[in-house]
């Protein structure tokens, strides 16, 4: 019951978190020449980070706050260009280091697998902490070639590139925080082109573009032999079919984000589908500093709140199916040194530490922590819920600028807020279901009102509440026995505070709010290339509404502060996979 009635006081937005490119390079030095120092092993590559100079700790920037600063961006973009086209058989490639996620389910530093299967965990109390230390790797080796790009800079008459190398930290993508210019949440560095044009001291330069694409140097059946991986020599997010002409369809993914966003649902059909090959998509490394940050602004929040004691639930290449993992369990594949040491969760338990830190959180306490995931994400919630959608009033201060950065003056436009004092309801949609249920990666989409009987269009459709993504290896065969349950919510509050605004509900009526979601919330269920599963084929799904009484925050740097959730029987009794009034959470 804890596990699927998630009772918190933190943002809605971490409660989801939690339940949880070819290139033609620029012309700069080849990538041989990067300082060996980095990257020197004897027996293991040693994952050390970035270097810390003069004793200053630097940030990673959110994406389009990095692109604020252009020597710092050019950097990134000329670095992680070169780094796409390092020689596949280097350990520390491009290639080799998104491999050690899932395919191709080979050794990575000599670790040995015990399964057939990548080395990442899922599904795991060691899921935040198993990827820190992976980012880290990745962040260490491109550090190394952003300083080799710096001295190759011409016309760097002020030293501002060498400058900006220093500090160089790699971004994050914030899918979760409402941009105020109008623009969409999936960035246009991300999805706009296959090229990308720099501004040099030298003059403009036109790049292949590394965050729309990787593109596999020496394609391997025998590494990826499952269709359609096999036939894309470049990896794709929503791609247009499943042969080799396929292309990506990123206005699709924007479009599917905004309407899924604290949910982060883009992960229809492509390589950020399936965990094997998810690694390669360039976007997958913003997302898991994404997913780093979330973690460190957690643990800045609640410091005894961290890794405890669990089986794993389906293992890992290192990690059998029922191991008892806890904080001192080795993250493989992952070295802390050259002879052969392990990170371990403890050991990556403090970023500064590992040579960064977070806009968030550095120097911060904890108010002041809460006051800046307010000023960015108490839109997505219930303390000032707003959306896109021409509805109600403007409300021209609701997400300030703060230290991540992405701001304008543009006003967003907002449905009525809940009272700043006193009490208000929450209204949620929680899922319970088996990671394996359907054999592959699949949707659980969530309406309130009469949606298109088209699934194509489903992860778009006006009406739909929000998305749940079950994210599985390309090959995950169904085990009644040892079913792993996953479980995640949809907030409805905010949808439903549209259509109280239209006049369609009143939600200081609990009952007639009962009765409005009966008869107006529905849930489908797709695969990732769009068709639709009947709910009572899926094993394990059950949709159950939830409410809790909230107390409003008080102030900007506190949080709400949850009562008891309420299960909400008979808005889900009697239908497809709904909660059953006899049934047991």
């Amino acid at each position: 019951m804890v596990a699927f009635l998630l009772n918190t006081t933190f943002p809605l937005l971490f409660v989801c978190f939690f339940a949880v490119v070819g290139i033609f390079g620029a012309p700069v030095q080849d990538h041989q020449d990067t300082p060996r120092r980095l990257y020197r092993r004897a027996d293991s590559f040693a994952i050390t980070g970035a270097p810390v100079i003069d004793g200053n700790i630097p940030q990673r920037l959110e994406i389009r706050e990095l692109r604020k600063n252009n020597a710092q961006w050019n950097l990134y973009l000329l670095a992680l260009n070169r780094f796409q086209q390092m020689n596949q058989t280097d350990v520390r490639s491009y290639y080799q280091l998104s491999g050690i996620h899932g395919r191709p389910f080979t050794q990575w530093d000599g670790v040995p697998l015990v399964q057939n299967m990548g080395y990442c965990s899922h599904t795991s109390n060691l899921f935040a902490t198993w990827h820190r230390p992976y980012v880290l790797a990745f962040e260490q080796v491109l550090y190394g070639i952003v300083q080799q790009v710096a001295t190759s800079i011409q016309n760097d008459t002020n030293g501002e590139y060498q400058t900006a190398a220093s500090t160089f930290r790699h971004p994050y993508w914030d899918w979760a925080a409402l941009s105020t210019d109008g623009s969409p949440v999936l960035p246009s560095p991300i999805s706009g082109s296959a090229y990308i044009v720099l501004d040099l001291p030298n003059g403009t330069l036109t790049i292949n573009n590394p965050l729309f694409q990787y593109t596999f140097a020496v394609p391997d059946l025998a590494a990826f032999p499952d269709p359609p991986f096999n036939v894309w020599q470049s990896t794709l997010r929503y791609p247009s079919n499943q042969n080799g002409t396929a292309t990506s369809q990123n206005s699709l993914v924007s479009q599917q984000i905004e309407k899924s966003q604290s949910t982060y649902a883009q992960r229809n059909g492509g390589h950020m589908a399936v965990i094997d090959y998810a690694g390669f998509d360039p976007v997958f490394w913003l997302h898991h500093v994404q997913v780093d940050r979330l973690l460190a602004i957690w643990q800045a929040l609640y410091p005894d709140s961290y890794v405890e004691a669990s089986a794993e639930p389906t293992g890992s290449a290192t990690i059998p199916q029922g191991a008892v993992t806890d904080v001192n369990t080795p993250l493989r594949p992952f070295h802390s040194d050259t002879n052969g040491s392990f990170w371990t969760s403890a050991g990556v338990a403090n970023v500064e530490k590992l040579g960064y830190s977070y806009p968030e959180i550095q120097g911060k306490s904890p108010p002041q922590i809460k006051a800046a995931v307010n000023s960015l994400y108490a839109n997505s919630s219930g303390v000032a819920l707003t959306r896109r959608d021409n509805v109600g009033s403007v409300k021209d201060d609701i997400a300030p600028q703060v230290a991540a950065g992405i701001s304008s003056d543009a006003p967003l436009e907002a449905v009525r807020e809940p009272p700043t004092t006193g009490n208000y309801t929450e209204w949620l949609t929680n899922i319970r279901v088996a990671k394996d249920a359907l054999e592959q990666a699949f949707f659980i989409h969530i309406f309130l009102g009469d949606f298109d009987p088209n699934p194509t269009i489903w992860s778009i459709e006006p009406n739909l509440v929000g998305s749940h993504a079950v994210i599985t290896p390309y090959v995950m065969k169904r085990d009644p026995q040892q079913s792993t349950i996953v479980t995640g919510q949809i907030p409805l509050t905010r949808a439903l505070r549209v259509d109280e605004q239209k006049g369609l509900v009143n939600l200081t009526d609990e009952v007639k709010t009962k009765e409005y979601l009966t008869t107006q919330l529905h849930w489908r269920i797709t695969t990732m290339d769009d068709k639709e599963v009947p709910r009572d084929q899926v094993p394990d799904l059950k949709i159950a509404v939830v409410n809790a009484n909230v107390q409003a925050a008080q102030a900007d740097d506190q949080f709400p502060v949850w009562g008891e959730l309420k299960v909400q029987h008979d808005i889900t009794n009697g239908r497809p996979a709904g909660l059953a009034i006899e049934d047991d959470l």
